[in-house]
This record gives C-alpha cells, structure tokens and sequence, in this order.
C-alpha cells in the first residue's frame, strides 16, 4: 500500500482566526503541511513545510494527535493513503508569502471555515481545535 507520512497545522493568529488553503494537489480547502522526509522530525517536517510553503514561523506548537486519509478522488493521486500527524501552533507573525503550492488561502473564523467545501479530514481537525480551544 502507498502511504505517505505527513504533518499538518491549524494555524491561528492573534484574532482567533484559522489560516486554510486551497492547492493545486487537492479539490477542496485544506490546512497546509507536507511530507515528512527521512531523518526529520515531524515537528522540524512541520517547521520546514510552513517555512517553504507560506514563509512564517511557527510558535506555541501542540501535537494533537493523528489520523488515517483512505486513498480518495479529492487527491491528484486518488491511490494514496495517508498518514497525517495534526499539530495546532499560533503564527508568530502573519506576512505571508505563498509558494506555488498554494492556490487561494485566508484567515476565517470558525464559523467561516465551516462554511468552506473542506476536505473531511479538515473539517474534523477543526472542530477538535474548537474543543480544544475551551480547554485553554
């Protein structure tokens, strides 16, 4: 089976608002991360990929948890699984510079992320950092 580890982040600014992205590799909005590559650490895969991808730093890093994407026709690939490792961090600053893996992006309330055509995973990541939010 072709499984690729992967981190991602619900990023947060000084609002409470979340950063999703839309990319070309994926058909509905997303958070951003990537592939963790041989020898690093999920949580330095997680610095590099946010680093390369919107050209921000990260800070207050928390690793949620993990979870399983079955192979799906949301993917350019519909025959890859994947491993996520789900991380939330707040976004020490907000300048950001987008790479090519990035379509169309924003901050968006809760309420306004709901709203999107997410990709499932997503959606439920969110409504964990909601709970997770009444915990702080």
């Amino acid at each position: 089976m072709n499984i690729k580890k992967c981190v991602g982040v619900i990023i947060y600014n000084n609002e409470g608002k979340i950063f999703l992205m839309s990319s070309p590799k994926w058909k509905k909005w997303l958070i951003p991360g990537g592939r963790i590559e041989e020898g690093e650490t999920e949580e330095d895969a997680l610095r590099r990929e946010i680093k390369e991808e919107m050209d921000i730093e990260l800070e207050n890093i928390f690793r949620f948890g993990e979870m399983i994407k079955r192979p799906s026709e949301d993917f350019k690939d519909p025959t890859i699984t994947f491993h996520f490792i789900d991380f939330f961090a707040k976004a020490k600053n907000v300048d950001i510079k987008t790479s090519e893996e990035i379509s169309k992006w924003g901050w968006f309330s809760i309420r306004e992320a709901l709203e999107l055509d997410l990709l499932d995973t997503t959606r439920n990541l969110i409504k964990k950092f909601v709970e997770y939010q009444k915990q702080l």
